[in-house]
């Protein structure tokens, strides 16, 4: 049985109504011929559709009072003029397509969300005129760079997950940044963030950083992760007070050390690393879920460390763990944290 390919989504807004789709009114894809047998794309099985081909469909329907635009798996290759002459638009989606270049939204200052995921995109480039943005997403491209952003003041949401980018830099006119997502790049230094004073949430799992440096500047900062990086060790968070969740799994630690100041967490991921010992998070009150999975404890007695007596705890995963293999294992751990509503994957009864 073939296996069945993503389908085109298309939906235009127009002043708040979405464009019918019954066959005369919405907006019509003219699709470019299927592949034949033996053809490059014939048998394949992957994320996008790649279009060897190089045509694309065509939308209509768009026009001057077009709001929001969605257009996915359209096999766009160019943007073109396509949206010359949108003044009105106010998000556009074009994620999971082909296209090789950011242009053609110079008409499209009002935008305040523009979603590029997963493109054939190796520049950041053509987004001067759009002022207006709020969310960016330039996710799953082939991007080396962080560049070109100046003119996007009022920028709450970037994510970059996926590309090749090595060095965090260009951010400094960000100024209303609250969200960064640059996941599974290559960065090797967190770096260049003194300007963004009101980073809420920062993630840069799966790079190859090797120590936590460059964030103390960041006063609101609650939410970090490097998870899948190559830390040792948890030094350098003692200015981040406000930290409410921090995710360190598949690193390199050895200990927990360094969360002297973090008393707001309510989260704290540090499964899959080598930590044989449980220290320095009794003074943790508020955690209430705490991940060590996949690490190396063999006392009980660490058991009696959790922040159990302040009642908020409700989640621990410590499968993986030698104490896992006592066949005692959860009674104990509910004796101990009287307050646990969850241990590993199952709920406590």
């Amino acid at each position: 049985m073939a296996e069945e390919k993503p389908r085109a989504q298309i939906e235009i807004i127009n002043n708040n109504e979405m464009v019918p789709s019954d066959p005369i009114n919405m907006a019509v894809l003219q699709s470019p011929p299927t592949s034949t047998p033996g053809s490059p794309t014939q048998g394949m099985s992957e994320p996008t559709n790649h279009n060897t081909t190089g045509e694309q469909y065509e939308i209509e329907g768009l026009g001057p009072d077009s709001l929001e635009v969605m257009a996915s798996h359209a096999r766009l290759v160019e943007i073109g003029d396509m949206f010359q002459g949108m003044t009105k638009v106010e998000a556009l989606c074009l994620r999971q397509n082909y296209i090789q270049r950011i242009e053609g939204f110079e008409d499209c200052g009002e935008v305040t969300d523009l979603d590029l995921y997963d493109n054939r995109l190796t520049k950041m480039e053509g987004l001067a005129a759009m002022t207006k943005l709020t969310v960016l997403d330039l996710s799953f491209n082939g991007i080396r760079k962080i560049e070109n952003l100046e003119s996007l003041v009022n920028l709450e949401k970037l994510f970059l997950i996926s590309n090749k980018i090595t060095t965090i830099e260009n951010l400094s006119t960000l100024t209303k940044l609250k969200y960064l997502e640059l996941g599974s790049n290559r960065i090797r230094k967190i770096e260049n963030l003194d300007s963004l004073q009101n980073l809420e949430q920062l993630f840069v799992g799966r790079n190859k950083i090797t120590h936590i440096e460059g964030i103390s500047c960041l006063p609101k900062l609650r939410v970090l992760s490097i998870q899948s990086n190559r830390i040792v060790d948890l030094e350098g968070l003692e200015d981040n007070v406000d930290l409410e969740e921090l995710y360190m799994s598949h690193n390199g630690l050895y200990e927990l050390k360094g969360l002297d100041s973090l008393t707001n967490l309510t989260t704290l991921d540090v499964a899959a690393n080598r930590i044989a010992r449980l220290s320095n998070i009794k003074h943790l009150t508020k955690l209430e879920e705490f991940w060590f999975n996949g690490n190396q404890l063999e006392e009980w007695k660490d058991v009696e460390l959790l922040p159990y007596e302040s009642k908020t705890l409700q989640t621990v995963y410590m499968e993986g763990n030698p104490i896992s293999k006592d066949v005692n294992y959860r009674r104990k751990l509910m004796l101990t944290v009287p307050s646990l509503r969850q241990i590993d994957a199952t709920l406590c009864a």
